[in-house]
């Protein structure tokens, strides 16, 4: 233990924020924090959303919820300069987001209509995106 503290004093979590109370009806699949950047995160849910949040300075707040998809969110990632969010969803469709405003840049549907688990952005080229 630190100092003088207790064991329940240390895990007392005093000043935790929860940003997560918009996805209470379904599970929160992921949650990234954006690159080089410790106050701006997204989570994605289960309920078909995702969130961009900001932690500081002042409280936590949620800035904005991307609508659109038609099933849950299975996975996102953020660009490499942090201006594009790409998210997979099991609606069969990948979708680009714009996380400034929230909106949906590209709607892009998957050709057999399966489920999207996973997607990512190559990492020096934020052109390419792999699913």
């Amino acid at each position: 233990m630190a100092g003088d503290t207790t064991l329940s004093e240390n895990y007392a979590f005093a000043g935790v924020f929860h940003v997560f109370d918009q996805h209470l009806d379904s599970a929160v699949r992921k949650v990234q924090f954006a690159h080089d950047e410790r106050h701006l995160l997204a989570c994605c849910s289960l309920d078909g959303t995702l969130s961009v949040c900001r932690l500081a300075p002042g409280p936590p707040a949620v800035l904005r919820r991307l609508r659109g998809h038609g099933a849950g969110v299975s996975d996102f990632a953020w660009s490499l300069s942090n201006d594009v969010l790409v998210s997979a969803s099991l609606d069969g469709t990948l979708r680009l987001w714009d996380p400034a405003d929230g909106r949906c840049i590209r709607r892009v549907p998957d050709p057999d209509g399966a489920a999207l688990l996973c997607c990512a952005f190559q990492p020096l080229n934020n052109n390419l995106t792999a699913v």
